[in-house]
């Protein structure tokens, strides 16, 4: 499934040739699925980030949930690909329904902006995450943005 979001009033003649792709983690555990807290700026997020040079958006996947939260996963199935489009950018995130692959936890491998962001791994039940994400409130400016496209991914994913 391919979910495109427009900015206000943006149409696709106004699409920035600024392209960024990322990989994103559904991650589920019986009721409960795992967000991340940026402390710094008051918002939740899924786990994952840009995909790198030669790198697969699953191979990012992985990655990126092991750096964030220490956690290996496996994928277990793609869900849905959200374009994102700013008059500066355009973002394509790619979402991936994960399970986890060893109940151990290795410490967490923070890029210099997570910890900046100073990251907190948070479990909640399902219907909470979802409602957290479309109603919390915070003063960061693409919090909204981030947050919406993040509930949009959840809503279309479990």
């Amino acid at each position: 499934m391919i979910l495109e979001v427009f900015a206000d009033g943006l149409t696709k003649k106004d699409i920035s040739k600024n392209s960024y792709h990322s990989s994103r983690a559904i991650i589920k555990d019986e009721d409960q699925v795992l967000l991340l807290y940026s402390k710094k700026l008051d918002y939740y997020m899924l786990p994952g980030g840009r995909i790198e040079k030669n790198e697969s958006p699953e191979d990012c996947v992985v990655r990126e949930v092991k750096e964030e939260t220490g956690l290996d996963v496996i994928i277990e199935n793609p869900t849905v690909l959200i374009k994102e489009y700013y008059e500066d950018s355009t973002w394509n995130s790619h979402f991936f329904l994960c399970k986890i692959k060893d109940s151990q936890q290795a410490q967490q491998n923070l890029t210099e902006e997570e910890h900046y962001l100073d990251i907190e791994i948070k479990w909640m039940p399902y219907l909470d995450a979802l409602n957290l994400l479309d109603s919390h409130d915070s003063s960061f400016s693409k919090a909204y943005n981030i947050m919406q496209r993040e509930f949009l991914a959840l809503s279309n994913s479990l």
